[in-house]
């Protein structure tokens, strides 16, 4: 049965709500907790550790029309997988080399790429072999007849589970181990695809919804912009002569019109003052050096105002300045006391 038909689409949606109300009962009873190994598990909560890949794998059998849609329904598909694989690894249920091996990065060499893939298959490969094997010891039956898809997979360890069979726990706890990391791999497969079809989906033109006709509006301003709009009445006269002036474009020219109205949109950043704003700006940050120049030159130095402070009798600040004068001179005297002129190089002395 074609997963397009009408049909298939609902058991489809069918599923999926059955799969919603499963994992909302799954996580009211809490089933699951990071506490807990999966050897602690009861083998019948170990079997909805597989609904989170179902759940997706479902997801992406829904039939969509447009972009958009699609888009919405894998990303759906990318949250399930997601959930099956960290539950998983809460669970330590994969070993570390399966982890290297498939869900590591893929080499960017061409001949290593290959060989990756080709370990990869062969490890799907006998995993899937040792799930058939492990069957088939309880259940002679299933040694005959392998399962056609997921799902029938699925169903039949459902009926291991139950309470009137007859086969050991620890070959269940071992046979639903062996699915997981089958289903695990193959979740890694989907992840992977999932993030191809993204950026497809990003890349592709947006899809046309317009099924009708075409808009008359939109050709009519192409067709303006050929020929200048008329203001009114003819542009030629009977013998053909122009009335008034109007300028001949190419048939182009809507295109043109289109990229110059693009010109300076939202997305481009204008200048937000001028120049002068600017400069005013970065003075006040202290951005800019000032001073130089003859008014520099002529400007009093530090020492020269502060003897003219200095010599401002009665004022506190007077006082102050005279003050400060003294300490300096008393120290430039202790300093040339305690360094004579000629004592700094005496390395080169003959």
């Amino acid at each position: 049965m074609s997963t397009m038909d009408d049909e298939t689409q609902a058991i489809i949606s069918g599923a999926l709500a059955d799969l919603r109300d499963l994992v909302a009962r799954i996580n009211t009873l809490g089933l699951f907790s990071a506490n807990e190994t999966f050897d602690e598990i009861s083998i019948r909560n170990a079997v909805y550790m597989l609904v989170p890949y179902v759940m997706g794998d479902v997801q992406l059998r829904v039939r969509t029309l447009e972009n958009e849609e699609r888009m919405e329904q894998i990303m759906k598909a990318m949250i399930s997988f997601k959930s099956f694989t960290r539950l998983l690894d809460d669970y330590q249920v994969i070993p570390s080399d399966d982890k290297k091996l498939h869900a590591a990065p893929l080499p960017a060499d061409r001949s290593k790429l290959r060989e990756v893939k080709i370990a990869q298959y062969k490890a799907e490969k006998a995993v899937r072999s040792s799930v058939q094997n492990l069957m088939s010891r309880g259940n002679p039956a299933a040694s005959t007849q392998e399962p056609s898809t997921d799902f029938d997979l699925v169903s039949s360890l459902l009926s291991s589970t139950s309470s009137d069979h007859d086969q050991d726990e620890d070959e269940i706890r071992e046979i639903i181990k062996a699915v997981l990391k089958l289903f695990w791999i193959q979740a890694i497969g989907h992840l992977s695809n999932i993030e191809k079809e993204v950026e497809i989906l990003k890349s592709a033109p947006p899809s046309d919804r317009s099924s009708g006709p075409p808009n008359p509006s939109s050709s009519t301003k192409d067709e303006a912009w050929k020929i200048d709009m008329p203001t009114g009445g003819s542009l030629l006269d009977k013998h053909g002569k122009p009335l008034r002036p109007f300028t001949i474009l190419p048939s182009t020219a809507g295109d043109r019109a289109r990229f110059q109205a693009g010109v300076f949109g939202p997305d481009h950043r204008l200048p937000t003052m001028t120049i002068d704003e600017y400069l005013e700006e970065e003075r006040k940050r202290g951005n800019i050096i000032t001073g130089g120049g003859e008014a520099s030159f002529n400007a009093p130095t530090s020492k020269e105002i502060l003897q003219e402070a200095s010599e401002m009798d009665g004022t506190l600040g007077g006082d102050e300045k005279s003050e400060q004068k003294r300490k300096e001179e008393e120290e430039w005297a202790m300093y040339t006391e305690a360094n004579p002129k000629g004592m700094g190089n005496t390395m080169n002395r003959g």
